[in-house]
């Protein structure tokens, strides 16, 4: 009887401690969601780059200093770059991306843990 005890006791903080991390988990992919979806349609580029919550990820094909307009963009989050959402820009008769350009479309957060090299 004593050794079930003793077992319980055991096993029974390891399962708490798990719902607490399971808890602090939760938490933060709803903060991260919330912050998601903080872009939305209408806004410029300008006012993505303002919230300073997202990177561009062009891939590692791309340079860096890169600023050609692209419609279609993937960005990253930047507190976990496996965190990504696409956001596309209306189209422009500019060749180059501006602060002006208008955003047309959010997909909803996403892991995206490939390899990039």
């Amino acid at each position: 009887l004593s050794a079930i005890v003793l077992l319980g006791l055991i096993v029974a903080p390891t399962r708490a401690v798990a719902t607490v991390n399971d808890a602090d988990f939760a938490r933060k992919l709803v903060e991260v969601f919330n912050d998601c979806q903080k872009v939305k349609p209408g806004m410029t580029r300008a006012e993505l780059i303002t919230l300073q919550m997202f990177d561009e990820d062009r891939g590692p094909l791309h340079a860096r200093d890169d600023h050609s307009f692209k419609q279609h963009l993937m960005f990253e989050y930047r507190s976990c770059s496996l965190i990504k959402v696409n956001i596309d820009f209306g189209a422009s008769d500019s060749p180059e991306e501006r602060p002006i350009d208008v955003i047309t479309k959010v997909s909803l957060p996403y892991i995206d843990a490939r390899s990039r090299r």
